[in-house]
Order: C-alpha cells, then structure tokens, then sequence
C-alpha cells in the first residue's frame, strides 16, 4: 500500500447542506467544509500551491526560511507544511489572533512574533524578509499565487460538488484570495451566478465596493478573525463581485453557535459571517435555488473566544453566552 504524506490531504472537502437554515421550500444553502483540511483551515490550499510555485521556480530551497503575516489560519499552514519539507519559519500575526492559534503555528516549530494593534503584522513581515537574502516573503495580500490556487482547486471542487447547480456564492474576506479564485472559476463556467462579498463592519471593503471616496473612513475595530482589512490588497479583485453585504460581530458570533448547536459543525467567525449573509440572500431568492458558502475553519480555533462566556462579556456580547 502507497504511503500517504499530509500534504496529499489538502483539498477535496466535503459540501453540505444546512438543513436547518434553508429558509423556504426549493431554495437551499450549501457549505464547504474547509476545516477538513490537515491545519484546520483553506489556508493549506494556498500556502502548499504558493512554496510548491516557489520551488519550481528557484526562490524556494532547503537553506530557506519562509517569513509571513497572518491573522493566524495562514500560520499555522507555513508552520505545518514548512516542518514537513524540513524548512524554518518566522510567523507574525496581529495580538487579537487567539491563544489556540498561537499554539498552533508553534507547535509545528515557528517562530512566532505577536505584533500590537494599530502596527501592521503584514508590514513586519514585508521588512524581516529583507534582512537576509535566504528568507521568502510568501506575501499572501499581494500574491495572485493566492487567488490562483483557488481557482486551480477550490473553485474546481466547488463546481463539481454541485453538479454545476449554483445561484448564488458568498463569501468573507481578508487576503481576498478565496472569493477572487473561486468567483472567477465560478463565473467562467456559468455568468449568471451572483458572487456576494459578505464583509465585517469596520473593514474598507465594502466601503470601496460601494465607492465610497472615503472608504478608508469607515474603519473601525471588529473581533471577528479571518475576515475583512483595514486596507486594500492586491489579491482582493472586486471585480468579480456582484454584491457586497455588511455583517457585525453579533451577526457572525450567533450564527457560529447556531451552526454547533442546529448543524453539528464547530466553526470559526468568519463561517458565521458567510453563513448570515447566505441566509439574508437565500431570503431574497425564488425557488429552486441554490446557495453556496465556504467554512473557511474550525470553531476549535476559538474556544477561548466564541465560546468562552468570559470572553463574550468583555465584547459586550454576554446575551450570546451559553447557559
């Protein structure tokens, strides 16, 4: 029997139907679980494609050492599959990542450096990968490395799960790789299905998709990870999006424990997000109808936050703790 290496379980996650969700007869919302992938996040997918691509073309070798910032799924995905090609890496991430993602990316043998808010962890990275010609800035803002993997993967899977029988797909995001890969793959196969960019209040996304002259104005702190910036980024192709929806913390945070509770799925904010704004558009929607969201990672990942009563009360959200 053929070995199998974690990298070979990176991607073909399951689709599901949220039975509990659908809000009337004939029109049905459907989830991507990416949680199934080894860390626990899609971010497998973009960081095994993006070192695979770096590889090929010789900036990657076995003296490297790999240096990102992430709000922490990405982290963990440079840490795994670094210590499995025997590589170093050096992970910065904001200090509002939480303390189970922090020990993620370090059990896997990162270094990690925590950077305080407002200062950019994208930033310190950008200027640590200048300080020695070994390191690598994988640079998943700006890398269209990014929006390509998905389109390369994801998006395919996407379209096959569902038989290409999709109306509408939504989706968060931060890097804007996931919705940009998969949006365009989507759309170059059927122009008709609406692409929503579901988006944090206090992100300048939805601002700038608006045209707000002033978007940079609207930004403001959110406790919601994996979701939203604060500036643009070149992976991020608004372009492809029809529709761009605003979500608070209470929106997301509820329906995260709505889908444990209703669905079985433990899944992180940025899920809940997505979730909430698939139902606010299959609510608008004639049957039949098909919506489709991604699960972009665990709720494992957020214990000590989502659901933590503690936690929740110091955000001013203590009505949503459990009993």
């Amino acid at each position: 029997m053929s070995k199998i290496e974690v990298l070979n379980l990176i991607g073909n996650t399951p689709m599901v139907h949220l039975k509990t969700l659908d809000p009337k007869p004939g029109v049905e919302i459907y989830a991507k679980l990416e949680f199934m992938n080894p860390t626990g996040s899609y971010k497998d997918r973009i960081i095994a494609y993006m070192i695979q691509k770096g590889i090929e073309t010789g900036k990657i070798n076995n003296n490297t050492t790999l240096v990102e910032g992430s709000s922490g799924n990405t982290g963990a995905s440079v840490s795994m599959i670094a210590s499995s090609m025997g590589l170093k890496s050096i992970l910065f991430v904001p200090d509002k990542c939480s303390d189970e993602k922090v020990a993620i990316i370090r059990s896997y043998g990162a270094e990690v450096i925590v950077i305080p808010a407002p200062e950019s962890y994208e930033g310190a990275a950008a200027n640590k990968a200048k300080e020695d010609a070994n390191f690598y800035h994988i640079d998943q803002y700006n890398s269209q490395l990014n929006p390509e993997a998905h389109y390369m993967t994801t998006g395919k899977e996407i379209w096959d799960d569902m038989n290409g029988k999709i109306d509408a797909f939504i989706a968060t995001a931060s890097t804007g790789g996931a919705i940009s890969g998969i949006a365009k793959r989507l759309k170059e196969n059927d122009t008709n299905i609406k692409v929503v960019l579901a988006d944090p209040e206090g992100s300048v996304y939805k601002p700038y998709f608006d045209g707000k002259e002033d978007y940079l104005s609207y930004k403001k702190p959110f406790y919601v990870e994996g979701a939203g910036k604060a500036v643009l980024v070149d992976a991020m192709n608004f372009d492809i999006v029809d529709e761009a929806i605003s979500f608070n913390d209470e929106n997301a945070i509820s329906m995260v424990q709505r889908l444990a509770r209703e669905e079985g799925l433990m899944v992180g904010g940025s899920a809940g997000g997505n979730v909430w704004a698939a139902l606010e558009v299959a609510k608008r929607m004639e049957a039949p109808a098909k919506i489709v969201t991604i699960i972009p990672d665990s709720g494992f990942k957020y214990l000590s936050k989502i659901f933590n009563s503690k936690w929740l009360n110091e955000i001013g959200l203590g009505h949503l703790a459990a009993d």
